[in-house]
């Protein structure tokens, strides 16, 4: 686990302390910081391929207390260059930062800026850190910029560049439908969450490929006044439907899933397509002594997070 620990602490407690707000400006240069945090997915229901080659979805949520960090600038050649560090990001003409800085300067006709994303919310887990860092490159170069762009207007780039990017300009807590464009705020009672982060991932595209050869039947929404409640009276009654092709697709997941719930003996969730699990608890010390407990016995970094205030 020496690789995924550089990434995501493996001591119990929050991954880190929640900045007080999405961004700020470290310095005099005109520079911004920008918080980009992860998400889990309480509830996640999948329809059938649609016309588009999307898949219809309706889900439940929230954004937690683990976080990638940009730190952009301008830049008065006109050029977007990009640098990452941390966690794999991939080729940087697949990178969603760049694309999405790329794609608001096209539709804006401006550009100039310096990026540099520090990536700590690991890769393939479900935990929406490509979207959340998109989604915080369109706030922050929409403020650069002076565009003076809406929440609708930014929503519809975000949407042209993935399907869980615009629930990140939305509120922290949103129930998301259609093919994610959807975003309405959603009231969830705090919690704590003990977030299983194995070292393995799962391929997104692989997951849907195996869910059209077996989709689950459609099903109803949790009702959101449900949710208000202490996660303990409802944390038995969330359902992934892409868990059990997760599963059949990375066989890995179904015995880690299966170790976790036994040596805890709570319910486990993955979280979008996997492979990040997670344990909804009332109390922090009940989440801390599960966190504990998992990192002795499984091969995986177990955190302790919470719903993230913004």
């Amino acid at each position: 686990m020496r690789g995924m620990k550089g990434l995501v602490s493996g001591e119990v407690g929050s991954h880190q302390p929640c900045p007080p707000r999405r961004r700020r400006r470290p310095g005099g240069d005109g520079s911004l910081c920008m918080f980009a945090p992860a998400k889990i997915n309480l509830n996640l229901l999948v329809g059938p391929r649609r016309a588009d080659g999307f898949h219809g979805v309706d889900s439940l949520v929230v954004r937690i207390t683990m976080f990638d960090r940009l730190h952009v600038r301008l830049r008065d050649d006109g050029r977007i260059v990009f640098h990452c560090r941390g966690a794999d990001c991939g080729p940087d003409a697949d990178n969603l930062v760049l694309r999405a800085a790329r794609a608001l300067a096209q539709s804006t006709a401006v550009g100039g800026a310096e990026i540099t994303l520090e990536k700590r919310i690991p890769p393939g887990k479900g935990l929406g850190g490509g979207a959340s860092d998109a989604a915080a490159a369109l706030e922050s170069l929409n403020e650069l910029w002076g565009l003076g762009l809406d929440g609708s207007q930014l929503a519809s780039v975000a949407a042209n560049l993935g399907s869980d990017v615009p629930v990140f300009l939305g509120p922290p807590a949103a129930r998301m439908t259609g093919r994610g464009e959807r975003i309405e705020p959603l009231r969830v009672h705090p919690f704590f969450a003990v977030l299983i982060v194995p070292e393995f991932a799962c391929r997104t595209p692989e997951v849907y490929e195996a869910f059209d050869h077996a989709p689950e039947p459609a099903a109803a929404q949790l009702p959101a006044e449900l949710l208000a409640r202490p996660a303990s009276t409802w944390r038995d009654r969330l359902t992934n439907q892409l868990a059990a092709a997760a599963m059949r697709t990375c066989p890995a997941l179904r015995e880690l899933h299966d170790r976790a719930r036994r040596t805890v003996n709570l319910p486990v969730h993955i979280t979008g397509s996997g492979s990040a699990m997670f344990i909804l608890c009332d109390e922090a010390d009940e989440a801390n002594a599960a966190a504990r407990k998992l990192n002795k016995h499984l091969p995986a970094v177990s955190l302790v997070v919470k719903p993230n205030a913004w």
